[in-house]
Parts: structure tokens; C-alpha cells; sequence
């Protein structure tokens, strides 16, 4: 893997909050000094350096059951405040897929003997608090998903390729692959209903820019 594979895969998942702003520049400084690069050693995944692919597969299914759980109940409590028909059954979907992927990765830790040691992050924090406000709209929410994930492809790039990188634990391999598919469906919906949604607010805006007098 060289030097400049790995500074991509750093700055994707970086860009898509995969690790902390800290957490890039000690591993960029790290391959900088050349301690992560060419020795052939370690498990490298989503920008960090694991003893094995063990336990990288562990710190991710961690991270990822505690942000799942968090994301069911948020979503689970904007569908019972939810006042848009259309999108309703939805979101209890979405609240459903995420509340069993949590249960899903805390099986697969307990069969690969792993503790659940991960906490929910301040930015799992901050977009349920966002999708709980029963102050804002429906509409509101779902533009504030829809600036917050502005490509699900590229977001989703680091992971699938960090599953891909998986050669040993193939149970956790072929889990993670439905589980991406499960984000993707999920996030592609939204931002759907997103444009769906807000296209009259949006279209109503433009013609009123439009009939505005030329400067």
C-alpha cells in the first residue's frame, strides 16, 4: 500500500466523520514520519493502524452499534412526532433497520468474544438531537440530512472498502456488505423525499428571484 493510497483513504474518511479531526493529523503525521507505510505491518483500515484485522473488525462493529442503537431511537421518536403522512411508515422503517443492525453487531461481538465498549459520539448526539426537535418541521429535517450527506456514495467509499479489505472473518465480512446496502437504501431514500418534499418551496423561490427587476 503506498504512501499516497493511504493519505486518500485518510482524508476520505476524515471527510466523511469516519474519525475525528485529532485522530487525521496523528495519522497523517504518522505516515509522514513513515512508521504506518512499507513495514508491512498491522491491519490498516479507515485511516487507523489495528494489531490485526481482528481487532479492526471489533472497533467497527463497536462504533457501529452504538451509533445504529442511537440512530433507532432517534429516528423511532421523529416518526411518532412525525406530521407528514407520506414519509411516516418510512421512518419507522429506517428506525427499525437501525435499531437491529445495533443488535446484529452486539451478537457478532459477543460470538468474537469483544466487549461493547463504545460510547455515542457527539455527532450521533447531534443529529438525534436535531431529528428530535419537535420544534422543527419534517421539511426542515430532512434538509438538514440532505446538507449533511451530500454524496452517500463517496461517504460509504472508505467502509466498503475497508470490508473489502477483510480476508479472515467472513461472517463479519458478508454482515457488513448487508448492512452498507441497509445505509445506502436508507440514506438514498431521504434524500429523496428530501428533494420530493421541499421541490415546491424550492421552485417557488427560484421564480421569485427570477421575476425580480435587474439591478
Amino acid at each position: 500500500m503506498n504512501r499516497d493510497f493511504e493519505f486518500k483513504q485518510l482524508l476520505r474518511a476524515y471527510r466523511a466523520g469516519i474519525i475525528s479531526e485529532q485522530t487525521f493529523e496523528s495519522e497523517m503525521a504518522a505516515l509522514e514520519n513513515g512508521s504506518v507505510s512499507g513495514n508491512g505491518s498491522g491491519f490498516r483500515a479507515l485511516g487507523k493502524t489495528y494489531g490485526s484485522e481482528r481487532e479492526a473488525v471489533v472497533a467497527f462493529l463497536d462504533r457501529a452499534r452504538v451509533a445504529e442503537c442511537n440512530a433507532g431511537v432517534a429516528f423511532n421518536e421523529w416518526a411518532k412526532q412525525c406530521k407528514t403522512d407520506c414519509i411516516r411508515s418510512g421512518l419507522r422503517i429506517i428506525s427499525e433497520r437501525e435499531s437491529y443492525h445495533g443488535r446484529i453487531f452486539e451478537q457478532r461481538l459477543r460470538d468474537l468474544g469483544a466487549e461493547c465498549k463504545a460510547q455515542v459520539s457527539e455527532e450521533s448526539r447531534q443529529f438525534a438531537a436535531c431529528v428530535t426537535d419537535p420544534k422543527l418541521s419534517d421539511n426542515e429535517k430532512l434538509l438538514r440530512f440532505d446538507a449533511l450527506v451530500k454524496n452517500p456514495d463517496e461517504i460509504f467509499k472508505p467502509i466498503c472498502e475497508f470490508i473489502e479489505s477483510i480476508k479472515d472473518d467472513q461472517e463479519s465480512k458478508e454482515a457488513l456488505k448487508l448492512f452498507i446496502e441497509d445505509e445506502m437504501s436508507t440514506t438514498k431514500w431521504l434524500k429523496y423525499a428530501c428533494a420530493a418534499l421541499n421541490a415546491p418551496t424550492q421552485a417557488a423561490a427560484s421564480s421569485s428571484a427570477s421575476m425580480q427587476p435587474a439591478a
